[in-house]
């Protein structure tokens, strides 16, 4: 095991690969029984058809799919395999996007993405006051539009599942054009629970009136993620798209929300609220780059905070937090290095109960095939 800094890093473990899907956006959650549960976006891979990955094809990724779905993968505490990975049920009319998993403290499992409604090309070309989003990874020949937000509950670790439940409409998003179009925003990143069991969930989104950038809005439930309402202020940066939040909660109280951005030279923008999200302090950029974060705090209230990289040597990268320690002060940490393609990242990270720390990532391997490998932190 090689050491860097305060933490030992295990050489990296194969969680899921197959040639005959494309697989990333991993999620991971410690369940109550102690094994550990891999949600992540899978779909599938056509290269396959080609009997090898020419080199004009390594770096080809295909992030919008119309078989799109949620896989599930359960793994013992030193991450055996407790059997093969097994297909949530999909939506009838559109495709899943991220895995999300939160664990609440009643044991409660909650799985959260967002969907991508598929249309021809036909179709898109005769819809003129509201363009399909078109998927440049595939040469433009499919179109796809946001079809809206959801969460799923399970409450036997993921061996049954609720139907889709609908995040609200937000109250400040402009009209929707299309009768069924579901104005939610999308989510993706850890969501956090209060004290009194109250569920906060960080969405982004366009076309909020008065703001021409993307902005930050929470949806809280009071019943355990049965029901679901707009809560707190719209979290905005003149000129900067914030996207893909994460929350983090603190010891005392505080909570953060973490983005990505775009328009910002690839850098992490926060904002703090000291009221459980009812108001946010004006958002601050820090000077790291990820591709997005996940903020882990920990019991002794450290963040262990993990993120994606893509610029060389590109592969996930981590900052160990101190108490009252600007997040750029704390020394960064290199997980990974050795992707071989830009596509990579989006790291989430769960502390196990020995304490080790595991955190999954999406990357290629030396045929270019993407797959979800887990690294083992023990913190010094």
């Amino acid at each position: 095991m090689g050491k860097a800094m305060a933490m030992r890093i295990s050489d990296p473990v194969v969680m899921y690969r197959s040639e005959r899907y494309f697989s990333a956006f991993p999620a991971l959650a410690a369940l109550p029984s102690g094994d550990i549960l891999l949600a992540f976006r899978r779909a599938p891979d056509h290269r396959w058809l080609l009997k090898g990955t020419a080199d004009a094809d390594f770096n080809s990724v295909d992030h919008v799919h119309p078989k799109s779905h949620i896989a599930l993968r359960r793994f013992g505490p030193d991450l055996q395999p407790l059997g093969d990975a097994v297909t949530m049920p999909m939506h009838p009319e559109a495709a899943d996007q991220d895995g999300n998993l939160f664990v609440t403290r009643s044991g409660r499992l909650i799985q959260y993405s967002f969907l991508w409604y598929p249309v021809t090309g036909a179709v898109a070309g005769k819809v003129t006051d509201r363009p399909a989003f078109v998927s440049r990874w595939d040469g433009g020949e499919a179109r796809y539009v946001y079809w809206g937000s959801y969460v799923r509950l399970s409450d036997d670790e993921g061996k049954t599942w609720s139907d889709y439940r609908r995040l609200p409409v937000d109250p400040d998003h402009g009209p929707s054009k299309w009768p069924a179009e579901h104005l939610a925003g999308p989510v993706r990143g850890r969501m956090v629970e209060l004290d009194d069991g109250t569920l906060l969930l960080s969405r982004y989104m366009g076309g909020i009136e008065g703001h021409e950038n993307q902005v930050t809005r929470l949806v809280k439930s009071l019943d355990g993620g049965e029901s679901w309402q707009p809560a707190g202020p719209i979290v905005a940066m003149p000129g900067v798209d914030l996207q893909e939040p994460a929350l983090a909660r603190w010891p005392e109280g505080g909570m953060t929300v973490f983005h990505r951005t775009h328009g910002h030279d690839d850098r992490l923008v926060i904002a703090t609220s000291y009221d459980a999200g009812a108001c946010f302090d004006p958002p601050v950029t820090v000077p790291i780059k990820g591709h997005p974060y996940d903020p882990l705090v920990l019991p002794d209230g450290r963040l262990l905070l993990v993120y994606g990289y893509r610029h060389a040597p590109m592969g996930v990268r981590a900052r160990l937090v101190e108490p009252g320690q600007a997040i750029e002060n704390a020394e960064e940490i290199v997980i990974r290095s050795d992707s071989p393609s830009r596509d990579t990242g989006y790291p989430s990270a769960v502390q196990l109960e020995d304490g080790r720390i595991l955190i999954a990532t999406y990357i290629a391997d030396k045929r270019g095939i993407r797959g979800i490998e887990g690294s083992l932190l023990e913190l010094e």
